[in-house]
C-alpha cells in the first residue's frame, strides 16, 4: 500500500514550529528580510542533506527541515534538521529534537550531544551558545504535546498562506 504525502498535515505541524519556537524580535532587526524558512518532508537521505545544503548556501536562507514518517503525518514530525547558512559556509544538525520549557515560554531546537540550541524570532533562525541540561525528556515531552495541540489549532487562512512556489522547495 502507498501513502501519499499530507500537504496539510505536514504544513500544520510547520506552521506551528515556526510559531511554537517564536521569541520577541529585537527592534534592531525589525527592518530585515526574513532569513529561515520550515520546510516538511519525508525523512533525508545523503541526496535530500545534500539538496538543502546547497538551498541554504545559494538562498542564505537557513532551513529548518521536519521529517515525517510517509502515511503516519498525523503523529507530528519524527526529526528535525537543521541548516545554517553563516559566513558563506552551511552547518547541519540532522538529529535535533524539540524542547519546551516549563514556563510555556517558547520552544528550542536542541541538535543532540551538542551544547547549542537554536531559537527564532519570527524572521531568523538564532543561534544560542548554550541550551538547557536539566529535564531534557521531559522538555522533549512537553514539546510534543504542545506541537500537537498547536498544528490541530492552525486555521485555513494560515494553510491557505503557504508558499508552494519557494524556489529551492522539494
Amino acid at each position: 500500500m502507498t501513502h501519499q504525502h499530507s500537504d496539510e498535515t505536514v504544513n500544520r505541524f510547520a506552521l506551528a514550529v515556526a510559531e511554537l519556537l517564536r521569541r520577541d524580535l529585537d527592534p534592531e532587526f525589525a527592518d530585515d528580510i526574513a532569513s529561515c524558512v520550515f520546510i516538511a518532508g519525508p525523512p533525508l537521505d545523503s541526496a535530500k542533506t545534500d539538496y538543502w545544503t546547497v538551498s541554504a548556501k545559494e538562498t542564505g536562507m537557513d532551513v529548518v527541515y521536519l521529517t515525517f514518517e510517509l502515511g503516519r503525518e498525523r503523529f507530528g514530525p519524527t526529526g528535525v534538521s537543521v541548516f545554517a547558512e553563516r559566513w558563506g559556509a552551511v552547518f547541519r544538525w540532522a538529529d535535533c529534537v524539540l524542547w519546551a520549557p516549563k514556563d510555556g515560554g517558547p520552544l528550542l531546537v536542541m541538535p543532540k550531544g551538542l551544547n547549542v540550541c537554536f531559537a527564532h524570532d519570527g524572521k531568523a533562525l538564532i543561534s544560542l551558545p548554550s541550551r538547557p541540561t536539566h529535564a531534557l525528556t521531559n522538555g522533549i515531552a512537553r514539546a510534543r504535546r504542545r506541537l500537537l495541540r498547536a498544528a490541530r489549532l492552525v486555521t485555513q487562512e494560515q494553510l491557505d498562506r503557504v508558499e508552494y512556489d519557494w524556489k529551492m522547495a522539494a
